[in-house]
């Protein structure tokens, strides 16, 4: 069963609303009054209405005035106004404002149902409008969001490429990701920054791809040119995923990782929360990582290891937040998932 129209009124000569809400009561319709704008305003602000019928003479107030004010209130309002005096100027600043129709006094009922008709057709038209753009934003992000993942797992399999030449890495981002998420829930980010944060996490060295194999997996202490080398991996990451836009906003995070919350880090020499979070994250739970995997140049470390140099660097290479969160995890039931070495 069709909805039957809502209407409102708005006239302050009382005989034309008795008239005019008379005949549309008539038609079945749903009709409220107004004699003024603020008890238009207010009526608008109460209730949900289809069309409104507005004089464009109310006092010191003109219609074409008022409807911006109704619509800024509610959007999906259609507006008629009702003049004595038309012209095409009035007619056109009238549309301009976003009025779907003009009625000329005084008006036959025949006229009323035709600009009904045209109104609720209007509004008919752009509701499948609506609904489908709504559709195809939403097919559009589903292909959007299918090639993000597609490109993505690609990506991460090149990362692991680099773990796979780096000994001793394997599977290293991914307990990365894994503990980047921990921390970032653990500090009530939203579920989409976590997904950006774990993201982050997988690619973070992606940027290691074109390092030499006699570095990435050297026996012994790197040289400072050496250093200087596997140092730009995190720029050299962004500038492997700016072709990529749909990866904008994982980019800080992975070029800011391995910046220092005293300054004192690379590239950027950034300090506290002048590092994007997710950034500070991943430097915690790589860090962590880092210790209890073997090395070409050291064994792998224990756990308490691991969070004694979290702890004493607190402050000083770490954010304190980031650290505490950690901890927390640490101590809780998510420990198993934290500290699993399988890849």
């Amino acid at each position: 069963m069709e909805e039957a129209s809502r209407i409102l009124i708005v006239d302050d000569e009382l005989n034309i609303l008795k008239v005019l809400s008379d005949m549309l009561r008539e038609m079945d319709c749903y009709v409220r009054t107004a004699t003024n704008p603020d008890e238009a305003l207010r009526l608008i602000a109460q209730e949900p209405f289809h069309i409104a019928f507005v004089d464009n003479f109310l006092g010191k107030t003109e219609g074409i005035q008022l409807i911006e004010q109704m619509g800024r209130i509610d959007p999906e309002l259609h507006f008629v106004i009702m003049t004595g005096n038309p012209n095409i100027d009035l007619a056109i600043d009238a549309l301009k404002k976003g009025a779907s129709d003009f009625l000329r006094k005084p008006f036959r009922i025949e006229d009323l149902l035709v600009s009904i008709a045209h109104v609720n057709r209007k509004r008919q038209m752009e509701q499948q409008r609506n609904e489908l753009m709504t559709d195809l934003e939403t097919k559009v992000k589903q292909k959007t969001d299918e090639l993000q993942q597609i490109n993505l797992s690609v990506l991460v399999t090149l990362s692991r490429t680099v773990e796979k030449r780096d000994l001793g890495t394997y599977g290293h981002s991914m307990r990365v990701s894994r503990i980047s998420a921990l921390i970032a829930e653990d500090l009530g980010l939203s579920a989409r920054a976590v997904d950006e944060v774990m993201a982050a996490s997988l690619l973070h060295d992606i940027g290691k791809i074109g390092i030499s194999d006699n570095i990435l997996a050297k026996p012994a202490r790197l040289t400072k040119k050496e250093f200087e080398i596997i140092s730009r991996h995190p720029e050299k990451g962004v500038e492997i995923l700016e072709p990529l836009k749909q990866f904008d906003v994982l980019c800080p995070a992975i070029l800011h990782h391995h910046e220092r919350y005293d300054g004192s880090g690379y590239p950027a020499r950034l300090s506290g929360e002048n590092i994007p979070l997710a950034a500070r994250i991943i430097s915690v739970a790589d860090t962590y990582d880092a210790i209890l995997s073997n090395r070409p140049y050291r064994l792998a470390g224990p756990h308490e290891q691991a969070m004694l140099v979290l702890r004493t660097c607190s402050g000083k290479q770490f954010d304190p937040q980031v650290v505490n969160a950690f901890i927390r995890i640490a101590h809780n039931n998510n420990a198993d998932v934290v500290f699993t070495r399988s890849s």
